[in-house]
């Protein structure tokens, strides 16, 4: 996305407004780890002290006055054995694998790439990228796919947007991550008594009129 003369790496999901009381997101049904599961988490490098940044924030996601996500996060020092394995590759941008496809990832390999958060990114742009990549962790969707969703795009200028610096997408994959909307027997939309979870994202729905995404699904 241009911001003035700089481009960035962004990444943003869109949302329905839930009704009052109710909490909704766009979660992969086939990929949703169990109810109460420990995840291990481990980190590929990085600084302890990134690292504990890092493993602080996303604990939001399970704090019941949090995300309220019934499961349970645990940092190992072995991270080949970990569910999450995350690196900081900067060149790589910032993606995760969706919930239980990580199992499928080579043990040396990350299943979350948080290209450049650092030891001293604003909190506000820290948490939203943290926050917004272990959302997938969890299995959870961009919810600009949902499958009843109707937006307006400016193809054209999507297209021109994230085909340039720093993404370089091609179509086919502009269209896999923004524009396709997931058929309905793949997706779950509304938590359980024995699953829960929050909206993925919660910002608003600039991007149906051109805001854009640089977060990239690893499909498989």
């Amino acid at each position: 996305m241009s911001n003035g003369d700089t481009a960035e790496w962004i990444c943003s999901a869109l949302q329905k407004r839930p009704e009052a009381g109710e909490t909704r997101g766009l979660a992969d049904e086939r990929l949703l780890w169990a109810p109460d599961q420990e995840l291990q988490i481990g980190f590929l490098h990085g600084s302890t002290k990134l690292q504990d940044r890092v493993f602080e924030t996303a604990q939001r996601w399970t704090a019941p006055d949090g995300g309220g996500a019934n499961l349970v996060f645990a940092r190992t020092d072995d991270p080949e054995s970990a569910h999450i394995r995350i690196s900081f590759n900067e060149a790589a941008g910032f993606w995760s694998h969706v919930g239980k496809d990580a199992l499928a990832v080579p043990e040396s390999a990350a299943t979350m790439n948080l290209g450049w958060a650092t030891e001293t990114t604003p909190e506000k742009d820290f948490a939203s990228l943290v926050l917004h990549e272990f959302g997938h962790a969890l299995g959870l969707l961009h919810e600009h796919n949902h499958p009843d969703l109707k937006l307006r795009w400016k193809k054209d200028v999507v297209y021109a947007d994230l085909g340039g610096p720093p993404n370089h997408w091609s179509k086919d994959i502009v269209d896999y991550n923004v524009f396709e909307q997931y058929p309905e027997e793949r997706v779950a939309t509304r938590p359980t008594s024995k699953r829960r979870w929050p909206p993925h994202d919660d910002r608003p729905p600039a991007a149906r009129l051109g805001g854009f995404f640089g977060c990239e699904l690893v499909p498989w």
